[in-house]
């Protein structure tokens, strides 16, 4: 049996005793199933025996690389010997790797290693640099960073450089007007976008509100949220490709007469727009008035066209030129948003002015639309081309430092690798390789950050944790901007520069909510003081001039979820603390208990890393607040994301925000006992402390979250109930064993935000 000489040999190859495994192959070989499915339940088998022996997962991983290279070249024996990236991934992330991102023949089997694919996107988008860096160091330096997984690039840079259509960028913003023609041609677009692997976002204001009469045919029209339907239906068609789902956001402006039916499009019993999230965007007007308790006119956009690029003083100017065509309280607007994003997570709010505030190239218009998760505003036809940089990469948890000087020679790299993929990209349209060039938007991100305070003992609800995040995201705005002003030098500005607020010495994040309102630093530690102490020294007014003579990128900051990049880094997610510490991650192949690296730690150098004390774990949600047999340093420097109250998780958004130049996309986890008006005062604490949008996430709120077993727990951990997705969408859910709930995840979920893409 083939099978049984690949594990013996493998397993044999890599120093572990074969047997258990084959005992397992054996047991299934009984049932009749073999090849390539019995290896894969062994392999989620051997998953379920690292929560308690480190060296099963060492085994899974060794034999999922096997496997792939068998697949790619052959024969298994180079995977003895992993190269580049091969040493560091996960059997998750290698899982990943292979569902979704290896190139494959036109047969379907597997064309490349884990380690050739970091080579050909480094290779390939090195080419745009035969007059910069240079080719060849150019390649090497970007293979360095993503092989040591310091740094990934957005899933379609990965997935489709040096394709037939290698369209690299991650999400766009198509526009619509009041037509058929425009609503088509938007389709036509974004079946092109979906089916390269990335999302778009659209502003619905445009279009006249429902009842609204047809000139010519003498009929009504639907609405934008009918039209959304057709969106909704052309992303579940084209399902992205195959390789990932159809992201999309949703927005309508808060004038628009519609606004009500849109913020409770998602809310009702029966689930609808699963490719969409969608969010209100808010204007700084509409929460004055809320506060107020004053009224709110809406407006039909073509009755009042100024409606569609009004700011918030524009819209107190139209009280006296248009004729709203209706008018409510404007508790009625925020209420509608709290209560529908109460019951399972839709809307979210986009603070407009907030983001206009902001925007780096005014002249060329108004920003009124953002990528699917609400991290990247953009003009029209523009595309976000994002990466993110693993924090936890740079933490020495011997001595307890931040390596600053790598942290800073690694961003300037990535700045260089993402102004490097706008050159080498496809586009879908001619306007979008227009808009694209024009600007020249990146966004460099984190990952990794709950790593990172887990491993210097700093909790992630505290002061601490807050200046530190302020600290970090400042040096890396610092060597970002850094980084574009140096490639400006070689390259050129940007083409809108001339007319932009750079070319004032101003920065995208001013003006900025200052620190004291987020935190307070007279309760930050001495410990976390000295980390930021040893920081190399940022010029700040240097760079403005700097910045003022030319800049080649018009934004160069963003934190976006980083869900599928952050499972192939073996980092948590984006900046979202830990969801949970000990859950059940399922698959179609099997499930197995995940252990927080962590906690596993600890309890195994105080022997306590057991089967009863993981179970006792899961079934209390996940956390360890609760536990009297944790030390209290212990128990606050490993929250879960439900252990956190909601205000920290807004300052924490507010903090990273203060220093980001596009937005930060964040999930305010919420038990599922928090009321609407702690959903309210939410939304008004993140528009107060700068956030230029907010999601929220009440756990238990989605229809279906809890399923029920009726076996005890270890059994129910072999054998969970079927996997339930909302069309492709994954999330997170509870398995109710009697009285106690144990959290269940789906593979693909990294444990950041549940409504947005994985």
């Amino acid at each position: 049996m083939w099978e049984k000489e690949l594990v013996e040999g493998v397993l044999g190859g890599v120093g572990i005793d074969p047997r258990p495994a084959l005992d397992v192959l054996g047991r299934l070989e009984s049932m009749g199933i073999r090849g390539d499915e019995a290896l894969d339940r062994l392999e989620a088998e051997m998953a379920s025996w690292a929560a308690l022996e480190p060296r099963w997962e060492r085994a899974a991983r060794a034999l999922e690389l096997a496997r792939i290279y068998l697949e790619a070249t052959g024969g298994w024996r180079g995977a003895l010997h992993p190269r580049g990236v091969e040493e560091r991934l996960s059997w998750q992330g290698l899982r990943l790797l292979k569902a979704r991102y290896l190139l494959r023949r036109g047969d379907g089997r597997l064309a490349e290693t884990p380690d050739s694919m970091v080579w050909r996107v480094a290779s390939y988008v090195a080419e745009a640099e035969h007059a910069g860096m240079g080719f060849e160091r150019a390649r090497r330096e970007f293979y360095r960073l993503m092989s040591s997984l310091r740094f990934l690039p957005n899933s379609p840079t990965i997935m489709n450089a040096a394709t037939r259509y290698p369209q690299l960028a991650a999400c766009f913003v198509v526009p619509l007007e009041d037509d058929m023609d425009s609503i088509m041609e938007a389709l036509r677009v974004s079946a092109w976008i979906f089916k390269s692997g990335a999302g778009a976002g659209y502003d619905f204001s445009p279009l006249r509100p429902r009842g609204a009469p047809i000139a010519g045919t003498g009929g009504r029209s639907s609405g934008p949220v009918s039209f959304m339907r057709l969106f909704d239906a052309l992303a579940d068609v084209v399902k992205e490709g195959g390789k990932r789902r159809a992201a999309m956001m949703g927005i309508l402006h808060d004038w628009h007469p519609d606004v009500l039916e849109f913020s409770r499009s998602k809310c009702g019993p029966r689930r609808v727009f699963e490719n969409f999230n969608i969010s209100v965007a808010v204007h700084d007007l509409l929460v004055r008035r809320y506060v107020e308790g004053g009224s709110w006119p809406l407006y039909d956009p073509l009755e009042c066209p100024e409606a569609l690029a009004a700011l918030s003083g524009d819209l107190e100017e139209l009280e006296s030129r248009c004729r709203p065509s209706r008018i409510l309280r404007a508790s009625e607007v925020i209420d509608a948003i709290a209560e529908c994003a109460w019951s399972g997570g839709d809307p979210g709010a986009v603070f407009v002015d907030t983001i206009n505030r902001h925007n780096p190239t005014p002249t060329l218009g108004r920003i009124h639309a953002t990528n699917p998760c609400g991290e990247t505003p953009l003009l029209d036809w523009e595309a976000c081309n994002l990466g993110s940089i693993n924090l936890s990469r740079y933490v020495d948890e011997v001595n307890r430092e931040i390596r600053w000087e790598e942290l800073a020679r690694d961003v300037e790299v990535a700045i260089r690798f993402l102004d490097d993929v706008i050159d080498v990209s496809w586009y879908p349209d001619k306007r979008i390789s227009e808009a694209v060039r024009r600007t020249r938007k990146v966004g460099l991100g984190v990952m990794g950050w709950a790593d990172l305070l887990a491993a210097l003992g700093i909790p992630y609800d505290s002061h601490d944790a807050l200046f530190l995040a302020d600290k970090v995201m400042e040096f890396i705005a610092y060597h970002a901007r850094r980084a574009s002003n140096e490639l400006a030098v070689d390259r050129g500005s940007y083409p809108a520069f001339p007319s932009s607020i750079h070319r004032e010495g101003r920065l995208n994040f001013e003006p900025q909510v200052p620190a004291e309102e987020i935190y307070d630093t007279s309760r930050v530690s001495n410990d976390v003081k000295s980390l930021v102490d040893d920081r190399p020294p940022l010029d700040w007014a240097g760079l403005k001039a700097e910045t003022r003579r030319g800049t080649r990128n018009a934004t160069v900051t963003t934190i976006a979820p980083t869900g599928s990049i952050s499972i192939i880094a073996g980092a948590s997610a984006s900046i979202e603390p830990y969801f949970a510490l000990v859950y059940l991650r399922r698959s179609d192949i099997g499930s197995w208990l995940e252990v927080n690296k962590f906690l596993a730690r600890w309890l195994r150098d105080n022997g306590m890393l057991t089967e009863d004390v993981l179970v006792e774990i899961a079934r209390r949600g996940g956390g360890i607040r609760w536990a009297p047999w944790a030390p209290r340093e212990l128990k606050e420097s490993l929250p879960t994301a439900l252990e956190i109250g909601w205000e920290w998780h807004v300052r924490m958004q507010a903090a990273f925000q203060r220093w980001t130049d596009n937005a930060v996309s964040k999930t305010v986890n919420m038990p599922s006992s928090a009321t609407v008006d702690d959903v309210k005062n939410t939304i008004l604490l993140a528009w107060r402390l700068g956030c230029k949008g907010i999601t929220i996430y009440r756990d238990k709120s989605r229809e279906g979250q809890v399923i029920s077993a009726g076996e005890e727990i270890r059994e129910a951990l072999k054998s969970p109930p079927p996997l339930r997705r909302f069309k492709d969408k994954h999330f997170y859910t509870w398995l109710r064993i009697g009285k106690e709930q144990v959290m269940i995840v789906h593979e693909e979920y990294s444990g950041g935000c549940p409504t947005c893409d994985t």
